[in-house]
């Protein structure tokens, strides 16, 4: 039997382990270097989109793995408290299963669930554990000493160049608790929810253009469910967006803490979604084959300019979110026919 078996193993080496074992790495020296930290979940993508599912599960399993031996090699070499390791293992554990399940979900459940979807629920679970996180360094004496050091530094950066008065005497009202309330606040009400979301975003995309790379021509797995351009909001969404934001203003106007905390981020998770969808109806006008490519290239460069442009990205990004929200009533994105236009099917890629 083990000459019939060994050729099967060492495919399965080749084709699964091998590839599982080197993305896991790099998903460790990403994590700990500090200066690719923020792209380290994108090999796990990369294996889920270049490879398949089994491959990015079990990266998975060597990753968490690899950071639980890693981390607590550290802890006992540098004496850091045990509480300090479990943070960091909860954190990588976290993060990383839930991007795996977003890149590569169990097959059959992307059907029912799209990836969009994915992200956004995902992001969801995260932003729990990640505002956790920030309370919890918040209330550390060395965060704080932290934030004066920095507040020391702007306040003498300014002095020295000659700011006015009253730029001054704001700058002295600064303080290492003001700026912590105030991070405190915006984590709450949706800051870490977006931090999730742009995290996953960012390494997914990353991670997919990768593989695309890669396959030399042939398209990667789950092309039509990454792409912006086929993703639709649910109907029920518009109704969402409008009482969470009535409900926002009636509860801070009571001074009703903590269920404007919650209408906050209901808000804000539909905003996301909405802006998706917005972009998705620009990618979809950009990827038409009667658009030249050159003028293609322009409008794209002039997005990200403006994009990275102070005060007026609000606006572009607020308009591009009302953009996603009309397509409730205008049917953008549907196929041109001889008859009538028909109602869009808005809850089509929710889906997507």
């Amino acid at each position: 039997m083990w000459p019939t078996d060994f050729p099967l193993y060492s495919e399965t080496v080749k084709r699964n382990i091998i590839p599982a074992l080197i993305g896991a790495g790099i998903c460790l020296f990403f994590q700990r270097s500090g200066i690719f930290t923020l792209f380290f979940l994108a090999p796990l993508g990369f294996l889920a989109y270049r490879y398949n599912f089994r491959t990015a599960w079990l990266a998975l399993l060597f990753a968490v793995l690899g950071n639980m031996l890693l981390a607590m090699g550290l802890a006992a070499g540098r004496a850091i408290p045990l509480t300090e390791t479990m943070w960091d293992l909860l954190y990588f554990a976290v993060m990383a299963t839930v991007f795996t399940w977003i890149t590569a979900p169990p097959p059959g459940f992307s059907v029912k669930v799209s990836g969009s979807m994915r992200l956004m629920f995902g992001s969801c679970i995260a932003a729990l554990l990640f505002t956790g996180i920030i309370f919890r360094a918040a209330a550390s004496p060395g965060f704080s000493g932290y934030i004066t050091s920095m507040i020391n530094t702007i306040i003498s950066f300014y002095r020295t160049s000659g700011s006015d008065v009253v730029q001054n005497a704001l700058l002295e009202s600064l303080t290492a608790d003001v700026v912590l309330n105030f991070i405190k606040s915006v984590m709450l009400r949706g800051g870490s929810l977006v931090s999730c979301v742009l995290l996953f975003f960012i390494c997914r995309q990353i991670s997919f253009a990768l593989a695309r790379l890669t396959l030399r021509g042939r398209e990667p797995s789950s092309n039509r469910t990454n792409s912006l351009a086929f993703f639709h909001v649910y109907p029920v969404f518009i109704w969402i967006l409008s009482v969470s934001l009535l409900l926002v203003v009636l509860t801070r106007m009571a001074k009703l803490d903590i269920p404007e905390i919650i209408l906050w981020n209901i808000l804000i998770f539909c905003a996301i979604m909405y802006l998706a969808q917005g972009l998705g109806i620009l990618q979809f006008f950009l990827a038409r084959p009667s658009m030249p490519l050159f003028l293609r290239l322009i409008l794209v460069v002039l997005f990200f300019i403006l994009l990275f442009s102070p005060g007026i990205n609000a606006v572009l990004l607020g308009g591009v979110v009302l953009l996603g929200i009309a397509e409730n009533w205008a049917p953008f994105r549907a196929p041109k026919t001889n008859g009538p236009p028909s109602t869009p099917e808005a809850g089509d890629d929710g889906k997507s």
